[in-house]
């Protein structure tokens, strides 16, 4: 996982949560690990981080497209990471847990493509924050959405 320079220096809360991931995967393998090295952060602004993903034939189906749990996985990861952009009152020092994901598959992206992925923060409160995650093909055409609900779990740690 990757993180620009602008974005870094924006937000040094989002620079260390890439950090902390990229550790991880020196000592255990997980799930998401498979996706980690092609997500980069293109740009950060207030509620609002726009990913690259470079889609390989690992990240595919047999009909050569990103596979649908491998779509789920990537917004989960972005949309997770996006809530330290929110800059309204009481944000998370943590990225939380999930406690409801929506995918909708419109068009599938190939390998050697690189997708984009704009991920909004449009709420946050003290337990529960929402973003909407729209995926785009090398075209700017929108293949894939997702609506991800986050629970906090700063209080418990």
């Amino acid at each position: 996982m990757k993180i620009s320079t602008e974005a870094a220096q924006k937000y040094p809360a989002l620079e260390e949560m890439v950090q902390w991931y990229s550790r991880r995967m020196e000592k255990t393998v997980f799930w998401e690990d498979k996706v980690h090295a092609e997500l980069e952060i293109v740009e950060a602004l207030p509620n609002k981080l726009i990913w690259n993903f470079n889609v390989t034939e690992k990240h595919c189906n047999q009909l050569g497209n990103i596979h649908g749990g491998c779509v789920a996985t990537i917004i989960d990861i972005c949309s997770s990471f996006a809530i330290l952009t929110y800059e309204g009152k009481g944000g998370w020092k943590l990225i939380g847990v999930s406690t409801d994901l929506a995918v909708s598959y419109m068009s599938g992206i190939a390998a050697g493509q690189t997708a984009r992925l704009e991920c909004e923060v449009q709420r946050v409160g003290k337990s529960l924050a929402n973003i909407y995650t729209k995926v785009y093909n090398d075209q700017g055409k929108l293949c894939y959405s997702g609506s991800h609900t986050k629970y906090s779990i700063d209080s418990r740690l």
